[in-house]
């Protein structure tokens, strides 16, 4: 018994109210079992599968997987015959008195189409593609592996009269009898990396940002059909009135529900999905069965589906409602800590030949899904890439605020620092970074409408979105103005304290290789400058501070030499590191540049080093009418 498609969705809270409206999504109604068998050409290629799975789709399945056999299938038990993929999930059994009975099922899929952008159409299955979600020995949500919402479990009490009576449930132990079957989806990633066609690992593929809905990650660019997987299980035919708690088991023992867990391999004719996927009858239009889309429809044959039978040869008859002593294999039930063993052990059946034979190639080696490679955007120029965001979206990525913010600006900033990408975030944030974050979001350029706090006619990303520019020549530190190779450029106070935290002094005629000697006759390797006349000296950077910031942010002159620059007015210093070599102290504040690598101008960070503070007020005998100053009249900046 199948229910109504987003009926059920709205029980499940797979679709938001705006999503449910708005969303391409197809479903096919038609689809029947092929076969239940203890074979996974994924997992245990060209062998036994330790566990029995309700097969759908082509009539090609074995133990083996290569695109062009499968896709040469001469039927498949889905109606749309254009489709030799196959499915599958782990048959259900019910257990009562010491007997397993295996359940039947009605089975149907989705294809949700959402796209990354606008513009770009969700493109098809790549050959050879292998996808296995789920976790076969999980025993609560945190052990699957995948997402919460990508597990369903629906008891359908009374569906067609009162849908709000159906009850959902995170495993299928419900303690309540099922009068119109139990509905367990599962929902595939729809993201893929462009390369790998199967890892063991699954990280060929990924999630969106909204599981099936929202944007890729930029790691995984390319958007496929997203599959949810359905299976009804007629447990009211078998035990009417029963409620299924503690009777239901999957077929590798699990009895808690939670090792629900699903395949797919690529069967699909890659042409006649592509011009479905693309066609404006059949996208655009919100939710509609397959047989609606007219470029599927041509290939619907309902009678063929349901006569499909495997053409391979079977390893083994496993019957519906026909009750079993064990679960085939060794798979004694179970519902927490290692999953048991048998003694003596259990004997698997002959694989025949007919089912064994060459697998496909892991590696996608085409040219129909390009990916934009860093190698194409061109030298000294800053290329903008798009609109991405996450939790988090560059690597080693520093910030600062503008409040006179505009591309330009943020693109200076980050070449200054030697970084070659420069986001711009909410209007009046900077970021760099030296990499994209491979859980970030590619979004829309919708989603980065924030005019810019200092280019009206600019925009400067969005809500927790960067607009995103990407230089491949900078990757050099470059302190505009500054020629002393010791400088490791201006960066922020600390916010609880001083960024340098060991020593410092307030010194009237203060130059830089006057706290150069000073930090070092204390015994410390970094020697920082604000004010205009304060030195500061440690060993490491203390209380969240050092930060980089923008050169221009430390333009104060020294109060001893004019020439030269000693921070800024406001929580940001100029700091040398003068462990390292060149430094003479005769720094005039030119217009030479430092080139020199991120690694060799980096001062050590953290809160170690010296933890003593001393307050030291200095006047210069030389100075004359000069007043006495402590720092502690400027602590109300810190």
């Amino acid at each position: 018994m199948l229910v109504p498609t987003f009926l059920l969705l709205s029980v499940l809270g797979l679709l938001s109210q705006t999503s449910a409206q708005a969303v391409d999504a197809w479903h096919l109604d038609t689809m029947y079992t092929l076969i239940t068998q203890r074979l996974d050409p994924i997992i245990n290629p060209n062998g036994v599968s330790s566990h029995v799975h309700r097969i759908l789709g082509g009539s090609n399945f074995g133990a083996n997987y290569n695109y062009p056999l499968y896709d040469g299938s001469s039927c498949s038990s889905a109606a749309v015959q254009a489709d030799n993929s196959n499915y599958w999930m782990p048959q259900l059994f019910w257990r009562e008195n010491g007997k397993f009975t295996p359940l039947k099922a009605g089975t149907r899929f989705y294809y949700f189409l959402a796209r990354n952008k606008p513009n770009e159409p969700v493109k098809a299955f790549p050959p050879g593609l292998r996808i296995v979600i789920g976790n076969p020995n999980a025993k609560n949500s945190a052990s699957t592996g995948i997402p919460v919402p990508a597990q369903g479990f629906i008891c359908l009490k009374d569906h067609f009269s009162s849908p709000t009576g159906d009850r959902a449930g995170p495993d299928f132990n419900f303690a309540t009898d099922c009068p119109q079957g139990l509905t367990t989806t599962i929902k595939f990633p729809p993201c893929w990396d462009g390369k790998n066609l199967y890892k063991p690992d699954g990280s060929h593929m990924a999630y969106t940002d909204n599981l099936q809905y929202g944007s890729c990650p930029v790691s995984h660019p390319i958007r496929l059909p997203a599959i949810m997987l359905e299976y009804v299980w007629q447990t009211y035919k078998l035990r009417p009135g029963v409620a299924l708690k503690d009777h239901l088991v999957w077929a590798n023992g699990d009895t808690t529900g939670y090792g629900l867990h699903a395949d797919f391999v690529n069967g699909w004719d890659t042409d006649v999905l592509n011009a479905a996927l693309t066609s404006p009858d059949c996208v655009g239009k919100g939710e509609m069965t397959m047989t609606a889309c007219t470029v599927l429809a041509q290939h619907m044959n309902n009678a063929a589906a349901l006569a499909c039978k495997p053409s391979r040869g079977v390893l083994e008859t496993i019957e519906d409602g026909v009750a079993l002593d064990a679960l085939p294999g060794c798979n004694i039930p179970w519902s927490s800590g290692t999953k048991p063993t048998c003694s003596p052990p259990v004997t698997n059946p002959t694989l025949p030949s007919s089912l064994m034979g060459q697998d496909g190639s892991v590696t996608y080696t085409g040219s129909e899904y390009p990916i934009p490679s860093l190698a194409d955007y061109p030298a000294n120029k800053w290329s903008r890439m798009g609109c991405i965001g996450g939790q988090a979206s560059l690597l080693n990525s520093i910030q600062y605020t503008d409040s006179a913010l505009t591309p330009a600006r943020c693109q200076a900033y980050c070449w200054e620092w030697g970084m070659p990408y420069s986001g711009l975030i909410s209007g009046s944030y900077c970021q760099c970074g030296t990499g994209i974050h491979p859980g970030a979001f590619a979004w829309p350029d919708a989603h980065c409408p924030q005019k810019c706090s200092g280019a009206a006619g600019s925009t400067c990303g969005g809500n927790g979105k960067l607009e995103l520019f990407y230089n491949p020549s900078s990757t050099t530190v470059h302190h505009p103005g500054i020629a002393d190779p010791q400088y490791i450029g201006c960066r922020r106070d600390g916010t609880g304290g001083r960024v340098l935290s060991a020593s410092y002094i307030s010194y009237g005629p203060m130059t830089i290789e006057w706290c150069k000697n000073y930090c070092t006759a204390q015994k410390q390797t970094l020697a920082g400058l604000e004010f205009g006349h304060v030195c500061m000296c440690g060993n490491s950077f203390a209380n969240g501070g050092g930060v980089p910031q923008p050169q221009e942010y430390c333009a104060l002159a020294c109060e001893g030499n004019t020439k030269q620059i000693c921070g800024g007015p406001a929580a940001t210093v100029s700091i040398y590191n003068i462990s390292l070599a060149g430094g003479g102290g005769s720094s005039s504040g030119g217009t030479s540049v430092i080139t020199s690598t991120k690694s060799s101008t980096s001062a050590p960070v953290g809160s170690g080093g010296v933890t003593i503070t001393k307050t030291v007020t200095v006047t210069a005998a030389c100075t004359a009418g000069r007043k006495k100053r402590s720092l502690r009249a400027f602590d109300f900046l810190h």
